[in-house]
């Protein structure tokens, strides 16, 4: 392969670099964000909704029973419609978009159309409660009758699952990789010795999660502690962390499918 500008972006080095570097950033601005030390009620339009919906504001009686048949059914009918009328209908056939093609991308528009369907569902419920009176302090908002320190904890682990699982399987594809044969020539070739890459692939993401999960729910480390004024950040140099953050998980998109690219006109 020439020494191009493909050949340094989609490198082995450049690519887990970047995987990881996401990781760090949201735990960074996890860590420097007010928010995450905020004892106010948490509020997020739509997410909100679709929580509060499942988990809280239970009234009671037949009320909860109303309210966890309207949510079951939701989140059936989001599935249903996520699945053949977003995916296939709209996306596949009307506007025959190349990345929703066969079943690529569906369980990420079911997921989205669930969390469409939830949001609607609580507003049916709303009109319920509002018919039945004196229930105000159980219509569904964007509130979701949680601390936001409690909602960033969620967050924070919800985001290492996704950025760590995403680093960890750049990871172990290009331990299997053959593009570039002259990088980590020892390391590939331990990766690929028996069931060492099964083992240590499920291992390492179970022990380290356990790890993660049990420091940010324990706030067994501290943050402004550790930091000391070291790193300080305002609204403006979180801002730009999190455009780094977004163009970062871009640029891992970009470089998985230059790769497959690659690899096709290779076969």
């Amino acid at each position: 392969m020439a020494k191009d500008f493909r050949y340094y972006f989609q490198h082995p080095w450049s690519r887990i670099v970047i995987a990881y570097l996401v990781t760090f950033f949201n735990f960074l601005i996890f860590a420097e964000d007010p928010v995450s030390h905020s004892q106010t009620e948490a509020n997020v339009i739509v997410v909100g909704n679709c929580f509060s919906f499942i988990m809280t504001k239970y009234p009671g009686g037949a009320w909860n029973f109303l309210k966890v048949l309207l949510w079951l059914i939701a989140i059936i009918v989001g599935l249903i419609a996520g699945k053949f009328l977003f995916h296939q209908r709209l996306f596949g056939h009307l506007l025959r978009l190349k990345v929703f093609r066969e079943d690529h991308g569906s369980w990420m528009t079911m997921f989205f159309s669930t969390i469409l369907f939830l949001f609607i569902f609580s507003h049916i419920y709303n009109i319920f409660l509002l018919i039945a009176g004196n229930m105000s302090p159980y219509i569904i908002t964007e509130y979701m009758g949680i601390r936001n320190e409690s909602f960033m904890k969620v967050a924070a682990v919800g985001t290492w699952m996704g950025d760590f699982v995403t680093a960890w399987m750049v990871t172990d594809m290009m331990l299997q990789d053959n593009q570039y044969p002259d990088w980590g020539k020892s390391a590939r070739a331990f990766w690929r010795r028996g069931n060492i890459r099964i083992i240590l692939f499920w291992t390492v993401l179970f022990s380290l999660t356990s790890v993660v999960v049990l420091v940010i729910t324990t706030d067994w480390i501290s943050w402004d502690k550790l930091n000391r004024g070291f790193l300080p950040s305002d609204e403006v140099s979180r801002a730009f962390l999190a455009s780094f953050i977004l163009v970062f998980d871009l640029l891992i998109v970009m470089q998985n499918q230059s790769l497959k690219v690659l690899n096709m006109a290779g076969r």
